[in-house]
């Protein structure tokens, strides 16, 4: 991807401007959430402090969701300011497959549409050049948008003046495989995500399909062949 979002999670205050923001703009069902922050308590008592992480799609270079959908309706956008992975509502089923496949958990069954929902990168905002909507809604400038190298090298400053001043477990997550990029302190553990790398890696990818085949399989079976079956069929005759 050209572009990439970099989310400072050392300087947001999980006041949620972002969740609003986004679920201002995008339908979806009650409760249903594209972004959203998740609370972490991080220590042992009596040294324990609280920390935030925005918890969102994280688009990532090899997308779990993308490889397991059995109907192919999600997708990268294609073109120069592409690369985002987005969802073709239209040709989705509902199944869940991906939400399965996800290491990061974040795909969810919009329970009204039956259809899958998670962040999309404000593609439609994005190939047009501009930024994405929970960047401009962060009131403590924790998000910025724009290109991924340039976001990388601003990242690494960031942490080197975290660790200047005694953060030493501070780092950027997500330089390897991820179009999101979390700059934490502390272990990738404590804020729910996997190893750097897990989604390109051979474990991370036996895992995922092991996990995922069991949903796909469950997915299609029974009911599941024939609904995939009359779907398709459907999409063809709207194709013609």
């Amino acid at each position: 991807m050209k572009y990439a979002m970099l989310i400072d999670q050392t300087k947001c205050i999980g006041c949620g401007a972002c969740t609003v923001e986004c679920k201002g703009k995008y339908e979806a069902s009650f409760g249903v959430l594209r972004t959203s922050m998740i609370h972490y308590e991080i220590g042992s008592y009596p040294n324990v402090k609280a920390a935030f992480r925005k918890q969102a799609c994280m688009h990532c270079k090899v997308a779990a969701c993308e490889e397991i959908c059995p109907v192919k309706a999600i997708y990268r956008v294609e073109g120069e300011n592409g690369g985002m992975v987005v969802v073709d509502k239209e040709t989705c089923l509902g199944c869940g497959a991906c939400a399965s496949a996800c290491p990061f958990g974040v795909p969810q069954v919009d329970p009204g549409a039956k259809k899958m929902e998670k962040c999309s990168f404000c593609a439609q905002r994005v190939v047009n050049g501009k930024s994405t909507y929970c960047a401009e809604a962060c009131p403590v400038g924790a998000i910025d948008f724009g290109e991924r190298e340039k976001l990388i090298a601003q990242g690494e400053e960031r942490v080197k003046a975290l660790k200047s001043v005694g953060r030493s477990k501070a780092a950027i997550y997500g330089k390897d495989d991820t179009g999101v990029l979390l700059i934490i302190d502390g272990d990738p553990g404590n804020f729910g995500l996997v190893p750097e790398g897990f989604t390109l890696s051979a474990a991370g990818w036996q895992a995922i399909n092991s996990y995922g085949g069991l949903a796909v399989a469950a997915a299609l079976g029974g009911l599941g062949y024939r609904l995939i079956s009359d779907r398709l069929e459907e999409v063809k005759k709207e194709k013609n």
